[in-house]
């Protein structure tokens, strides 16, 4: 192998780690999620301000985060 062919390899395995660096730092946005939640007895998606459920009207138990 010559000089250019190891210096094109060398480059591409540079390159290949950096994409797979960055690719592994990503992380999922959530942004919107965190205002909601399922009620337990009907599964409706109900927003963290209501005390109970919008469909079955079952009161919600615990701390609104």
């Amino acid at each position: 192998m010559n000089t250019i062919g190891i210096c094109v390899s060398v480059v591409a395995v540079v390159v290949a780690a950096l994409l797979f660096y960055r690719m592994r730092r990503l992380r999922p946005q959530m942004a919107g999620y965190a205002s909601q939640r399922m009620c337990p007895a009907c599964g409706l998606i109900t927003p963290r301000s209501k005390s109970a459920c919008m469909e079955c009207g079952k009161v919600f138990l615990g701390p609104v985060k």
